[in-house]
């Protein structure tokens, strides 16, 4: 049935049921002209606010840099339970993209720059992204309902940074993909084997320099030869999830 349908015997507004979409409180799927909900998942949302367990409402956060600065003066000097605290206000009112892309990565960019400015250590930055990655893995969802399908989230050869990957395959989850990620630093033909044999629709490479990316381009290539079926995407530097979210409902 069509969102607004389903916002009908849901007896809410049509932007109430959009606001649940958008925070994976009601499993949809986009089509040309809006929004298909199934009947499966309405009913279990009609339980739900039957028994009194509404979807926690969303807010509008008024500084995200300020939430993001809260993060890393927590990170940095490796204060596990005030970094918590900083997300668990926000989490269930936000979706796990927007702690992403405007609280966790901001933070995490912050303290690259200092690494390579050499005002904060390779041991402080390997802290701060293990906390993160601690944060993400609490606050990552996987919302009810069929699949959108199957995803392959990794880095080509070379690239060790695997938390910006770990970030799109919680994003992906959200948005309910059926994610298998693959973390770090793997061969091209040991990302297009794993694609053909769990039949990936989807195949994401995350990088984080531009040599990188250049690389991840000639592994795309290999695996779109391998694995003709699926879409493969490659994450530069400076691109939001927000961004690779949308470019997988073309």
């Amino acid at each position: 049935m069509r969102l607004n349908e389903a916002a009908d015997l849901l007896g809410v507004h049509y932007q109430t049921a959009y606001a649940w979409v958008r925070s994976g409180q009601l499993p949809a799927r986009k089509i040309s002209r809006g929004y298909e909900v199934s009947e499966e998942a309405v009913r279990t949302l009609a339980r739900q606010r039957a028994a009194g367990r509404e979807p926690a409402g969303q807010i509008k956060v008024r500084d995200w840099d300020v939430q993001s600065g809260r993060l890393y003066d927590a990170i940095i000097d490796g204060h596990e339970t005030q970094a918590r605290r900083t997300l668990d206000r926000l989490a269930g009112h936000v979706s796990i993209t927007d702690l992403c892309d405007r609280v966790i990565g901001p933070a995490l960019r912050r303290i690259g720059a200092g690494w390579q400015a050499g005002t904060i250590t390779i041991a402080q930055e390997h802290r701060a992204s293990a906390i993160c990655e601690r944060l993400i893995a609490v606050h990552a969802t996987v919302p009810a309902g069929r699949p959108r399908g199957i995803a392959v989230v990794a880095t080509p050869p070379g690239e060790r940074h695997g938390l910006p990957a770990l970030m799109a395959a919680a994003c992906l989850r959200e948005h309910r993909w059926q994610v298998h990620h693959l973390a770090s630093d793997l061969p091209a033909a040991e990302i297009s084997a794993l694609a053909a044999k769990v039949g990936a629709d989807l195949v994401v490479l995350s990088t984080t320099s531009h040599d990188s990316a250049a690389v991840a381009e000639h592994v795309a290539a290999s695996v779109r030869a391998d694995v003709p079926g699926a879409h493969v995407l490659v994450g530069h530097p400076g691109q939001t999830l927000a961004g690779l979210i949308a470019q997988t409902e073309l």
